[in-house]
């Protein structure tokens, strides 16, 4: 028997929806065979969310076994009662309707799901169809697609307040049975237009032990910002002591928000922390921040550093980072990337920890640059400096004051062309630093001699010119005259530089079918030859502004250029030779990929970075060799090596082997370089060895490991052992780590041991309170990564 009436209940369990006691992150069931706690153990009991909202205005329907209406006005239906709109459903065992006053009351099995949230009780439900107000006693309620659950001793429902209010509620993440910890509250409140809702006397539970108790706490509902004070954050180290940060969200407009932040380190003091996000107009978007530290107690305190004028002084960090599209179809843009500490404060981002600035290289880069943006063409434009964030430099880097650039390139049926231009000027804050303004023009014209699948030959011709006005002063610094081999003499003021340029590269493609290991395969070799000529011109009368030597690898051999930069061109009357070797299997996933290539000069380059380098005669290149192997999605090597033929010394290499199935990672690594091939950066060779861990001991147990020493040095650079306990709805993890420290304000020349401690609980669903280092996989100094390019 069917009759449609008002779905009070259904309205009931959608308004109860926004009461739950504390957010939490939607369950990733996508994760799930990662995670050693089993998840049909943990979460079977969690249904699976609808997504969608039904319409208030569907059509409504409800059944009984038993309908009956009796003389005073009531409607009675007994026996499996169902009401049931879109999504919604109401199920008890009787429910009874005053058709007068319009009362509802339900007792026995009561059960409210719209597809977010079920609600389940036993007591009784009572509420008006006319005020839409409801309340139910003995409230269970379960998050879909979450495992957020609890109880309400009693849940009310005011509809002209569009509030619900639940007396005695509780939260938890944990399964049925397992309840590790609760938040339990006397009073929770959420109102239907607020973002926030309100609970008070709320008291943490640990089992049966009360362990930390809130008189007042609010928490979102809504995917909507408000005003208020956020979690906080605790944490305690070895440099800072005890760590304490209290954010303060400040809602300012829809488009403008900022967070202000006092933070407590014990041994430094109190810093304030700004953050301000903006969008200012479509297509733009920034966000600027800033740290200050009036004065850092651990400096000032420091004998060691009584005579350094800025003990006292006051630690700072700004940064801004814009992006910007001044048009709809994204030609115009723009962008800012600055990020500063004091001049003098090397060791800012090693104490503090910032969530910007991210150093390369001991380096702070501060960016502005824009242009125009079209398919065949740019130009831009750019002013770029860097802040060393290293003690005791012979030299500043170079600052572009400002830079413009043109790259523009176009097809042609057969032929490509190609312009590539740019006008610099490079200045240095160092009044013995010579300074200049460089235009460089690059034509060329590449034309497809053969362009087949399986078949190419290009022949690429261009030139280059280049005009240096260079500012040289009466004294050259001691490091571009003693290191570098420049005097005030052989630098020119005015220079000019002409080279043609020919190259020739073709490539070949081809590939078999094979079977290995009763396995069906394709493999290909795909050979390639490249032809190189440019005539010489000695070029030690020009400054070094932005070029190096460029690290050696197979792509690089394949390159034009022997230095990156504009400053050096080298010369060049060679050959390069080498092929490629793929294995792929019946899925087309690339099982094997082995490169070999190796350089031929038919007379040795002449070209030298810088004056007082030796030239190097010789006639061939490293014999370079990369290779990765993805044996079974499991295991995966990878390999890189560069072989001086001539002397048959191993240059450079290094080997990762690499086991990563399900939460089960392991990787060892080697890496080795020759000190006689790479003395501008390492004094002694270099040979280091180490990996990494991270592999389950037990359902509940995991265990992470790290270790990287220095063969040469006989010395540990980093150590890391860790033990974490995961249950499904609470986690504790220790981690101990020992790592070498440069300290840039004590002692700079000296590599520092550094030891720290971590100690972490977890509350799945609710909160996290640590110190120290996390429990995941890599080290401070070294985290993991994977250094394969096969396309799996």
């Amino acid at each position: 028997m069917k009759k449609r009436i008002i779905g009070l209940p259904l309205l009931f369990a959608s308004g109860l929806a926004q009461a739950q006691v504390a957010g939490t992150a939607p369950f990733d069931e996508q994760n799930k065979d990662d995670n050693p706690i089993s998840f049909s153990r943990c979460f079977s009991h969690v249904p699976l969310r609808v997504e969608g909202q039904t319409d208030a205005n569907a059509p409504i329907t409800v059944t009984a076994d038993v309908l009956n209406a009796t003389r005073d006005g009531r409607i009675l239906y007994q026996g499996n009662v169902e009401v049931l709109q879109g999504q919604r459903r109401f199920s008890s065992d009787y429910m009874e309707l005053e058709q007068q006053s319009r009362d509802v009351m339900a007792t026995g099995n009561i059960q409210l799901t719209d597809g977010t949230i079920t609600v389940k009780s036993d007591s009784t439900l009572t509420g008006n169809l006319t005020t839409k107000d409801s309340q139910l006693d003995q409230a269970r309620y379960q998050l879909h697609g979450d495992p957020g659950r609890g109880t309400a001793r009693k849940v009310t429902l005011n509809n002209q307040k569009g509030e619900v209010d639940l007396q005695g509620a509780s939260y938890t993440t944990c399964p049925p049975g397992e309840e590790a910890w609760q938040l339990k509250a006397s009073t929770v409140s959420v109102e239907q237009d607020e973002v926030f809702g309100e609970a008070w006397n709320a008291v943490l539970w640990a089992g049966n032990v009360p362990v930390f108790y809130f008189p007042y706490i609010k928490f979102p509902v809504k995917d909507e910002r408000q005003s208020g004070f956020l979690y906080p954050s605790f944490d305690i180290s070895s440099s800072n002591g005890t760590d304490i940060r209290l954010p303060y969200y400040l809602n300012i407009a829809p488009n403008y928000d900022a967070t202000v932040t006092p933070r407590y380190m014990e041994k430094r003091g109190t810093m304030a922390q700004l953050e301000f996000r903006y969008l200012p107009t479509q297509g733009q978007s920034g966000v600027l921040y800033g740290e200050f530290l009036p004065e850092d107690r651990k400096l000032a305190n420091d004998p060691a550093l009584a005579a350094e004028e800025w003990q006292n002084d006051a630690r700072w960090l700004f940064s801004w980072q814009h992006n910007a599209r001044f048009d709809r179809a994204g030609h115009w843009r723009g962008n800012v990337n600055y990020t500063q500490v004091a001049s003098w404060d090397k060791n800012y981002l090693d104490d503090f920890d910032p969530p910007v600035g991210t150093v390369v290289d001991d380096q702070l880069m501060q960016s502005l640059n824009g242009g125009y943006y079209d398919r065949h063409w740019q130009l831009t434009t750019e002013v770029r400096d860097y802040q060393i964030l290293k003690s005791e430099l012979p030299t500043q880097p170079f600052q572009l004051m400002p830079s413009l650039t043109l790259n523009s390139y176009r097809g042609f049926g057969d032929f490509d062309a190609a312009l590539d231009a740019e006008l610099a000027r490079f200045e240095n804050s160092d009044e013995q630093a010579y300074q200049a303004t460089r235009f460089h023009i690059e034509p060329r014209i590449i034309y497809s001699l053969i362009d087949q699948p399986s078949v190419q030959l290009k022949a690429d011709a261009g030139a280059y010119y280049t005009h240096y006005e260079q500012d040289i002063p009466n004294t050259l610094g001691a490091y571009y005259r003693d290191t570098w081999g420049f005097d005030e003499n052989s630098l020119d003021s005015s220079a000019d530089r002409l080279l043609p340029r020919l190259r020739l590269n073709g490539s070949l493609v081809f590939d078999r079918r094979a079977r290995w290991f009763e396995q069906d395969f394709t493999q290909t070799l795909e050979p390639q030859i490249q032809y190189l000529y440019v005539p010489y011109d000695d070029q030690d009368h020009i400054g070094l502004y932005d070029s190096t030597t460029m690290r050696q690898d197979y792509y690089s051999l394949f390159s034009d250029r022997r230095f990156a930069g504009l400053d050096r061109i080298s010369d060049a009357n060679q050959l390069t030779a080498g092929f490629t070797s793929r294995i792929y299997d019946n899925a087309g996933t690339e099982r094997l990929r082995l490169a070999l290539a190796q350089t031929f000069n038919f007379t040795a380059p002449r070209v030298k970075l810088f004056p007082s380098e030796q030239l190097d005669k010789t006639k061939r290149s490293f014999l370079t060799f990369e290779g990765d192997l993805n044996l079974d999605n499991n295991w995966f090597v990878h390999a890189e090596a560069q072989q001086d033929t001539r002397n048959h010394q191993l240059a450079a290499g290094n080997i990762t082997l690499e086991y990563n199935e399900q939460g089960k990672l392991a990787q060892l690594g080697f890496r080795h370089l020759s000190s006689g091939y790479f003395s501008d950066s390492i004094s002694q060779d270099l040979n280091q060895i180490g990996g990494t861990v991270f592999w389950p001991l037990a359902p509940q147990w995991g265990f992470i490991g790290a270790y990287y020493r220095d063969i040469e040095l006989h010395r540990n650079l980093d150590s890391l052992i860790g033990l974490r306990y995961d249950s499904c709805c609470w986690a504790v993890s220790l981690v101990w780590e020992q790592w070498q420290k440069e300290d840039k304000l004590r002692t700079p020349a000296e590599a520092n041991q550094e030891t720290s401690i971590g100690l972490r609980f977890e509350l799945k669903g609710f909160s996290s309170l640590g110190t120290g280092s996390k429990f995941e996989p890599g080290t401070e100094l070294l985290p993991y990564y994977r250094p394969f390019n096969l396309n799996n």
